[in-house]
């Protein structure tokens, strides 16, 4: 069995030395810039050439990230900083940019290229462009699902590529490098490792800008998800040949970084060695087979005892690995999820009540007693970590829960008052009705938010020793008053400085472990202590002799972990004399070599050949030992290193690059005589519009790009996503796709326009082998059809196939001139609305400074209008709740409408909205993949009084996004463009026009640039 490599984030330096003595076999980490983790600590050069040393000594690899979007003016600075990578030995760097490939595999050659999950490569085609790219590993979208999964490794392994996944941490709620919600927010870019974090705030889901649709304690983060672990199908993982499993988490704490690598390990090496759950997984395996193949009413029985046997063996499982599942939650959780991995789990994986850490589930409360203070928990099944003093918790309570404890005690107390009329009771009596008054109060206070899920939380450190009891204990049951109880209960006192604090304390309140003080000690004490220490070590033989001259040598043979075998001699400064008295022994010299420390070697063998009656002082000897585990340091680090030559050539080739990016034009002069005309494009998604827009005499729009609508509604879409229909079910409609596409050719017959078709911008297996099959159909009817896409790989796949043209789209992200060179397949390429005005102009310098040059470039179009799309998403976004809520509501409109009708390409009868805190709304969309949800930008997007600047930097070539437009708008602004594009109307009338469409304009990042 091969287990996949444990990949460990690494944000600083301790996260360093906690990972790799956890049991992690590489660490990634980023220096100080271009990485996707800017807040981390993260590495100067400097560090980051001695955080490789340690990791190397230690059989760990080290990945270096540069998974940002590169500027123009970057450029020059990131290629230095990726060949002084290449000089310290790094052993691969991880790359967002297209760009960056290039400028590596034309410079760098072999400095390793990790592809990042944010470069998206999801299926075979991208997997295939990897391979001719010099990709060593692709990093996958969290979004894979495991039927397709299978595929992609085994292709990817006859190509020699290997695979990563992620396997614990944080999910994003957007597929990766194509969120750009933080970016349009507040200018902080995911693509540019500033990511605020928007999808952790509140959201609400909205119709029509009027109709909030919030059911009953649902929550109010949509857009939050859970937090990923893969450690209980770590099995399904191994079967399936995964290269490498990756740990997100560069800015979390030590404690987390530790305790995960740690658990992991463990469970990795159980798999592969110990027998006990190597059997169950087996018997699991076995009885899965079984089930499946059995048909037919007869062995329904049997089906169901299999399924009963297979819970049985799975719960077993669960009960091996309950120390480490707590110890995952108590780390970091904002609940667990298996994401899109694991078949059936998509409404599983959000968190919409809490966007933060909850902390290890302990148990409910049963009473508290206002008079003692003591809270009474009653504590979950099989319940490992047990909270003991100066550990943290947290208890939840939802002001809907009856306090029946606080009843129960009014009533106690006040047969309590009538024996006994002292004045501590009267004190106590006080006490009780104040806090009762002050849990109404809340109550009261916290009406309004009861239905939107209100929750209260209140957390302490325990300052006494909890007293914990078991039902089982037949004296405690007689004592107590409590005869329902079965389990434990932790009885523990609200903590001193909080008691004055009135906070409710209903029974059923929810209870929550926050910090576990043994854990956090056992991370401190990691360094000192061996024996929980999970290195691998290289295997070393010694041997040592004396030769003819009475000289000592000593002969290593290391084997390293990345297949390197280094052989070490060396020769002591001085003979050995012969002896007087009693002469050193051979156990004498074994026993002074084999003391080694902490140097992360294991002696598998030491041969000492000496037949001489010699002496030696035991300094030499320790001498002789120490010179040689010191060079072995140097060889072991160098051995990493590229050769002097390979360096040489690289820097010659940066040199060279570098020279050409500082090199300037006169752009002014190259426009004037480069640039004969300027083209307008429109995104389109409505044949009634391509319709509409041939009833003007001439076009305004020179390319068409149109993208077919899906052919559900909203609601049914919602409803497929919540049922959780795996990829396999979510095939385009190929007839529907094949009539919308011939309709629309026979409506752009001998128009002045081309018409383009959008392609999704996301194309797993089953929509991608759509998309052909689409194609070929289309092909073989003698029509053809050009496309626009941002899917790397599937574009030459298709171009070769078909022979069309490429277009391509702005979530393909062209930042730079290195990405627009590498891209040259293509016939125009959209910038990224990213981008600060003056990047923009950098790009176009050199971009004319190549034209010059007679090189084949794309034609450059940049977005001018329209909502950019913020988020692409395969998770839910409307629960079953809220779905029921809208049926509801429409049901009320159709009966207020009673002229209400669907069109033949009708799509929504509803707007749908995100609202945020500060009230802008998100148009909610969805396109022709049908699990997939697009968010677009608040505010649309308008450069209209930008036109003539971006004209004179040399931008010929301008697009309006009028997706889910009316005729009249995208008449009225695509006229508008087009006058002022060819300089033929006033700016003013011009934006009063807009302004009449468009309530909402923002200039997004071209004004500002990013943070």
């Amino acid at each position: 069995m091969k287990l996949p490599e444990l990949l460990a984030p690494v944000g600083s330096a301790e996260h360093l030395k906690l990972a790799i003595l956890s049991g992690a076999n590489s660490i990634y980490l980023s220096g100080e810039n271009f990485g996707a983790r800017k807040f981390a600590e993260n590495f100067t050069v400097p560090e980051i050439r001695e955080a490789v040393k340690y990791a190397h000594l230690h059989n760990v690899k080290v990945y270096v990230t540069v998974n940002i979007l590169i500027k123009e003016g970057e450029l020059e600075k990131v290629s230095n900083y990726l060949l002084e990578l290449y000089k310290i030995g790094v052993d691969a760097v991880l790359i967002q940019d297209v760009g960056l490939v290039k400028i590596i595999n034309e410079n760098i050659p072999k400095l390793a290229i990790h592809a990042s999950t944010q470069m998206n490569l999801h299926n075979i085609e991208g997997i295939k462009w990897a391979s001719e790219h010099n990709i060593k590993r692709v990093v996958l979208p969290r979004e894979t699902e495991m039927n397709e999964l299978k595929e992609i490794i085994d292709y990817a392994h006859s190509l020699g590529i290997e695979i990563e996944i992620f396997a614990h941490g944080a999910l994003c709620y957007s597929y990766s490098g194509h969120c750009l919600l933080s970016s349009m927010q507040g200018g902080r870019s995911g693509n540019r490792g500033t990511c605020a974090q928007p999808c952790r705030e509140k959201y609400e889901l909205n119709i029509n800008k009027g109709k909030k649709i919030n059911p009953k304690n649902e929550g109010d983060y949509l857009l939050s998800p859970r937090d990923l672990s893969l450690f209980e199908h770590l099995d399904e993982i191994v079967n399936l040949e995964v290269d490498s499993i990756k740990i997100e988490g560069r800015i979390r704490s030590n404690d987390y970084v530790a305790t995960v690598i740690k658990n992991y390990r463990k469970r990795l090496n159980k798999l592969r060695y110990d027998k006990t759950s190597q059997a169950l997984n087996r018997n699991i395996k076995e009885l899965e087979r079984k089930s499946k193949g059995k048909k037919g009413r007869s062995t329904d029985l049997k089906k169901a005892q299999d399924k009963e046997n297979i819970a049985k063996l799975k719960e077993e499982q669960k009960l091996q690995n309950l120390e480490s599942l707590e110890e995952l939650e108590l780390v970091f959780n904002r609940e667990f999820t298996t994401g899109h991995l694991i078949p059936k789990n998509n409404p599983r994986i959000m968190n919409r009540k809490k966007p933060g850490h909850q902390g290890l589930y302990i148990g409910k409360i049963h009473r508290y007693n206002p008079q003692t203070e003591e809270i009474h928990i009653l504590l979950r099944d099989n319940l490992i970590h047990i909270p003991e003093k100066g550990d943290g918790i947290l208890i939840e309570t939802n002001p809907n829960l009856e306090n029946d404890n606080n009843r129960n005690n009014s009533e106690n107390s006040s047969k309590d008052n009538k024996r006994s009329k002292t004045k501590q009771d009267k004190r106590a009596k006080r006490k009780e009705k104040r806090t009762r008054k002050e849990i109404n109060r809340n109550n009261q206070d916290n009406q309004g938010n009861q239905n939107n899920g209100f929750i209260q939380t209140y957390g302490f450190d325990i300052s006494s020793k909890p007293v914990l009891k078991d039902s089982k204990d037949k004296h405690w049951r007689k004592r107590e008053k409590d005869k329902d109880i079965e389990g434990k209960l932790l009885v523990i006192k609200r903590v001193r400085e909080n008691r004055r604090l009135n906070f409710p304390l209903p029974k059923g309140s929810k209870v929550y472990l926050t910090k576990k003080n043994s854990l956090l000690n056992e991370v401190k004490d990691l360094h000192h202590k061996k024996e929980n220490h999970y290195i691998k070590k290289s295997l070393l033989e010694l041997y040592f002799r004396i030769d003819s001259d009475n000289y000592p040598h000593l002969k290593g043979n290391l084997k390293l972990d990345n297949g390197h075998v280094i052989t070490l001699k060396i020769k002591g400064e001085n003979p050995w004399e012969e002896a007087i008295k009693k002469p050193i022994s051979n156990e004498t010299i074994k026993k002074q070599l084999l003391k080694i420390g902490d140097l992360p070697y294991y002696i598998e063998k030491i041969t000492i050949n000496n037949n001489k009656s010699l002496f030696s002082p035991i300094s030499e000897i320790n001498e002789l030992r120490r010179r040689f585990f010191n060079e072995l340091e140097e060889e072991i680090i160098n051995s990493y290193k590229p050769k002097e030559e390979d360096v040489k050539i690289a820097e010659e080739n940066i040199n060279s690059l570098n020279e050409n990016l500082r090199k300037r034009i006169d752009l002014k002069s190259k426009v004037e005589n480069s640039v004969e005309d300027y083209k307008l494009s429109a995104y389109i998604n409505s044949l009634e519009i391509l319709k509409g827009l041939n009833k003007e005499k001439e076009s305004v729009f020179d390319r068409i790009y149109l993208e077919i609508p899906p052919n559900k509604d909203f609601e049914e879409i919602s409803q497929d996503i919540i049922e959780n229909k795996s990829l396999q079910e979510h095939e385009l409609n190929i007839s529907y796709c094949v009539n919308f596409l011939k309709e629309s050719l026979e409506i752009s017959k001998d128009q002045n326009y081309k018409l383009i078709w959008k392609l999704p911008d996301i194309a797993h297996k089953q929509s991608k082998e759509s998309i052909i099959k689409i194609m070929g159909i289309l092909k073989k009817m003698n029509l053809h059809i050009d496309i626009m896409t941002s899917l790397i790989g599937l574009d030459d796949s298709l171009k070769d196939k078909f022979d069309v043209e490429l277009y391509g789209n702005y979530p393909i992200n062209a930042y730079n001139i290195e990405t627009v060179l590498e891209l040259n397949n293509y016939k125009a390429l959209s910038i990224s609305p990213e981008i600060y005005k003056e990047n923009i102009k950098d790009l176009m310098e050199d971009y004319y400074k190549e034209l010059s040059k007679d090189t084949a470039l794309p034609e450059l179009e940049l977005l001018v209008h329209g909502n950019i799309e913020s988020m692409i998403t395969r998770k839910e976004l409307v629960s079953k709740k809220q779905l029921k809520l809208i049926s509801k509501y429409n049901q009320k409109q159709r009966k207020l409408k009673k002229n209400f009708k669907e069109s033949k390409y009708y799509i929504d009868s509803n707007e749908y909205y995100l609202k945020n805190r500060r009230d802008q709304y998100y148009p909610i969309k969805t396109n022709l993949n049908e699990d997939h949800i697009i968010i677009l930008n608040c505010e649309e997007l308008c450069l209209i009084d930008e036109i003539d600047y971006l004209k004179s930097i040399g931008i010929s070539s301008f697009s309006i996004d009028a997706r889910w437009k009316s005729l009249n708008y995208i008449n009225d602004i695509g006229k508008v463009y087009r006058d002022i594009v060819d300089s033929e109307n006033n700016i003013n009338e011009s934006k009063k026009i807009i302004d009449k469409h468009c309530p909402d304009l923002t200039k997004a990042n071209f004004e500002k640039g990013l943070k």
